[in-house]
């Protein structure tokens, strides 16, 4: 029975459409229907404010880490079983009932996941493995311009730095499962992203004279 509540609790917060709301909110429009389409944070900075993409990227970030904290207060759950709960919250996400299972694509709810997973698995490291993520992401970002791009390129190192940090295998298998998870929600948008960033930034550091 923990287990089912688990996941209700896991799905049904991270199905909360804070982008969406935004949106509606602020400059009363679908952002289903503008822009990229996409019913996330991304969508928000571009076609409402920053302020307002800060809003929904902290709200989608809260839903992620409250979720898990709100399970893990009732069952303390393992890091591994965490991160699998931390999964069915981005299904939640990317598959919002409220949305008519059509949401965002989940990488501030995986940064929320995360951050209180960390804080449960390694505690004081945390801030070391963000340090680890930041500098490959921050490269990929300034070559690319591309925040898809640079998240896709992450993603597949997460596991990597854990398991050098924790040794812990379940939770690693756990992580890679949902890294993998994530580039698949995220692979339509790779799609589109990449051959822009490719022509515009990174081809010219391939072929300069």
């Amino acid at each position: 029975m923990k287990y089912i509540i688990s996941i209700l609790i896991a799905f049904l917060m991270g199905a909360i459409p804070w982008s969406y709301i935004v949106g509606k909110a602020t400059k009363h429009i679908d952002i289903r229907k503008h822009g990229s389409k996409n019913p996330g944070a991304g969508n928000i900075f571009h076609l409402v404010s920053w302020r307002a993409g800060i809003v929904a990227l902290l709200g989608d970030m809260v839903k992620g880490y409250f979720a898990l904290y709100f399970i893990y207060r009732l069952y303390h759950f393992s890091p591994a079983l965490l991160t699998y709960f931390g999964l069915v919250a981005v299904f939640g996400h990317v598959f919002s009932p409220f949305l008519k299972f059509k949401g965002g694509k989940g990488a501030a709810i995986t940064l929320g996941d995360f951050l209180f997973i960390m804080q449960i698995a390694i505690h004081s490291k945390t801030i070391l493995i963000l340090i680890y993520l930041a500098i490959p992401w921050i490269i990929v970002l300034l070559i690319t311009h591309s925040q898809v791009v640079s998240l896709a390129a992450i993603f597949p190192l997460f596991p990597v730095f854990l398991w050098f940090i924790t040794k812990n295998t379940n939770f690693v298998i756990a992580t890679t499962v949902f890294m993998v998870m994530l580039e698949i929600f995220g692979i339509k948008s790779l799609k589109r992203e990449w051959p822009i960033a490719y022509e515009k930034y990174v081809k010219k550091y391939f072929h300069r004279s």
